[in-house]
């Protein structure tokens, strides 16, 4: 009898020490993962920061036109599709007399989206909620915004 029960400690042993060896490997590969995405992030930012380094101030463009759309994404993680509501903000600016013609979008549920919104619809100058834009001085024709809203060039 107390072979048996030693033979089934061993089994046990050796089974609880293969599931922690997949432990380890399960969490090893969900750390890597987080870190790849973390500096896919840092990297992204670092590239619109060092990018996008001339300023607009919101006197210096105008918002011609908010309109709401929706966008389409999918993920091939878990093959859902997600359908958002968004505004798009059509912004014209002037870069060296050039005159300039971009857009934003940004979700219609946000705090600023429905500021700007409003103050758009009663003409109350929406550039000021927007705040401050930024453009390549290589590529003046596109432009972005930087925020804890996330609003930025496609």
């Amino acid at each position: 009898m107390e072979n048996s029960d030693n033979r089934k400690r061993g089994v046990n042993s050796r089974q609880n020490e293969k599931n922690r060896e997949a432990l380890i490997a399960v969490l090893t590969v969900c750390l890597i993962g987080v870190l790849v995405t973390v500096v896919i992030i840092a990297a992204v930012d670092l590239y619109r920061k060092h990018t996008y380094t001339a300023e607009i101030d919101p006197s210096e463009y105008k918002i011609i036109k908010i309109e709401k759309s929706t966008t389409t994404s999918y993920s091939a993680a878990t093959e859902t599709v997600d359908t958002d509501s968004i505004y798009v903000v059509t912004v014209e600016y002037q870069v060296d007399g050039v005159t300039y013609t971009d857009t934003l979008d940004m979700l219609t549920g946000t705090e600023l989206a429905k500021t700007l919104y409003g103050r758009y619809q009663t003409d109350s100058n929406p550039e000021e909620v927007l705040g401050k834009l930024y453009y390549s001085p290589k590529k003046p024709s596109h432009i972005g915004r930087y925020g804890d809203d996330s609003i930025f060039v496609k």
